[in-house]
């Protein structure tokens, strides 16, 4: 399982980028890297940590559900280049970061020592939400790293604290394209962090991920985990059926071949950190909710899992309700769980006109059989939101349906697995078509029932469509961000001329960047590091 293997150190970048031609711009680009940390610190980095985006194929917004996605991992990557600083000295360990984007100002700031002794090493940051710069990414990665390690029972690294560090990074993955960057960033600070420290022996894939997802949380965006574990679990040339009930748990998935995935970013910016409490947030607040309400109205209330708890412990996810509803027959596909669950959810979700105006906090309270102060602590306070008004069936049914469409999306790739059923020209192969019906069926959804698209795009999804794409959808968390496309190889480099040259905010880029915001890429292998010697192979 790919949870458990240790933390991958490359050798060559031959290990890492997928084509001769994305080694040799790839080499180029890690090379500069290098003369510039070489330039600014006086000495070359020890090491480089290497974290990839995430492209999501299919399944969004469910995550956090706990029902299954595909992710892959993209060539576009957040490098960190470290060179650790131990022993240090006067006021304490000190991280020097800075960017090789000069866009990005450098910020140096001290790992803090636990006052009088007792207590967490621990570093202070200011979420994005709240003003904090790219830097508080890297930070609050620290700050979680801290408190695993470094805490009253924290084993640490071979020092009795944590080492002070000069790091550098460089970024590929355009920021707000609904790739995220941002969870790159993550992924790769807690590398980092273990690197230096000497604690990467023995640490997992799955640990990274953990660490990584619990950095995000403490910063107060309520990821489920899709993200992380995608930069970190990726394996090459596959995409990931990554389930989250009952644990995490990852599973290569070949994309059928002569398939290529085609990222075009539509160049509106979205920032789930500043309008998560009306947008993201929202959207998680949405789903429990729901799967609170549905909980009691099934019946279910002194069921195990929740009986008798508090807080965080009694606050459960669409997947476990529906797993107390029907245990044991949610993943039978035989069972028809799921769409008998759209129409129960229907009786109760839609019930007094509610499906449309949605539920205001005191039916909600009223429909959870928990008591008011419980129920808001536990299912409105844990993450900032603002709205009045709660549109629980819409959310629900978007997480069943695309749920379905995933299990149907894997399904298929898994009949091209075969060498009898792979055999002949797949252009023509109507299981193919139906991938893309299911990608365009996602965008609908996600339109209509999850209010998280944004007009452009759904305007280049349209675009994308119309130039030949079997399937296109928004991907990411939405509000902006990037579109997928599903296309034929053979078509794969007419397809991005045709975008590129008839969507308009690509009017007037440059050849380079266009490259990075329309490009095709080969599912990649998930974060790593890579141990520096000199010019890169």
């Amino acid at each position: 399982m790919a949870e458990a293997l240790p933390v991958p150190v490359f050798a060559s970048l031959n290990e890492i980028y997928p084509s001769k031609t994305s080694v040799l711009r790839e080499g180029t680009r890690w090379n500069d890297l290098l003369e510039a940390f070489k330039e600014r610190y006086g000495a070359l980095p020890t090491h480089v940590v290497r974290a990839p985006g995430r492209v999501n194929i299919l399944g969004e917004h469910i995550d956090y559900s706990l029902f299954p996605v595909l992710p892959a991992a993209i060539e576009q990557d957040i490098l960190l280049a470290l060179r650790p600083i131990p022993g240090s000295s006067g006021s304490g360990p000190k991280v020097d970061l800075s960017n090789f984007n000069p866009k990005f100002k450098p910020s140096t700031f001290p790992l803090q020592a636990p006052a009088s002794g007792a207590g967490e090493w621990h570093v202070d940051f200011t979420s994005p939400a709240q003003g904090g710069g790219w830097e508080n990414y890297v930070k609050v990665a620290f700050a979680q790293c801290l408190s695993e390690f470094f805490g009253e029972e924290g084993k640490g690294g071979e020092g009795n604290g944590p080492v002070g560090m000069q790091v550098m990074m460089s970024g590929s993955v355009p920021p707000g394209s609904g790739l995220s960057s941002s969870a790159a960033v993550v992924v790769g600070a807690v590398t980092t962090f273990l690197v230096a420290n000497g604690i990467i022996e023995g640490v997992t894939k799955g640990d990274v991920t953990r660490l990584a997802i619990a950095s995000e949380h403490r910063m107060g965006l309520r990821t489920g985990g899709m993200d992380q574990a995608a930069s970190a679990l990726a394996l090459p040339n596959s995409l990931l059926h990554l389930s989250f009930f009952p644990s995490l748990s990852p599973l290569p998935l070949p994309l059928p071949s002569g398939l290529s995935v085609v990222i075009t970013n539509s160049l509106t910016p979205h920032s789930l950190t500043d309008t998560a409490p009306v947008q993201y947030n929202l959207r998680v607040v949405e789903s429990i909710c729901a799967a609170r309400v549905l909980l009691h109205a099934w019946g279910l209330s002194e069921h195990e899992r929740v009986k008798g708890k508090k807080g965080e412990d009694a606050r459960v996810w669409l997947r476990e309700v529906l797993e107390m509803w029907r245990p044991g027959k949610v993943d039978d596909e035989t069972a028809g769980v799921l769409e008998e669950a759209v129409e129960a959810a229907e009786k109760v979700l839609g019930a007094k006109g509610r499906g449309e105006r949605g539920w205001t906090r005191e039916e909600m309270r009223e429909a959870s059989g928990m008591e008011e102060g419980e129920f808001d602590k536990t299912y409105l306070d844990f993450i900032p939101i603002r709205a009045d008004h709660f549109h629980l069936l819409p959310r629900v049914l978007h997480c069943l349906r695309e749920s379905q469409r995933v299990t149907r999306f894997t399904q298929i790739c898994r009949s091209f697995s075969t060498p009898s059923a792979a055999d002949g020209d797949a252009s023509s192969d109507p299981r193919i078509a139906e991938l893309g019906k299911l990608l365009v069926e996602s965008h609908t959804s996600c339109k209509e029932l999850y209010d998280c698209t944004h007009a452009q795009t759904d305007a280049l999804k349209e675009l994308c469509m119309n130039a030949g794409a079997i399937g296109s959808r928004q991907t990411g968390g939405g509000w902006g961000g990037a579109v997928i496309s599903l296309v034929h190889t053979s078509q794969a480099e007419a397809f991005l001329g045709t975008v590129k040259e008839e969507y308009g905010p690509y009017k007037g880029l440059s050849e380079e960047k266009l490259h990075e915001e329309a490009f095709a890429t080969i599912p990649g292998c998930g974060a790593g590091v890579y141990l520096v010697e000199g010019d890169l192979q």
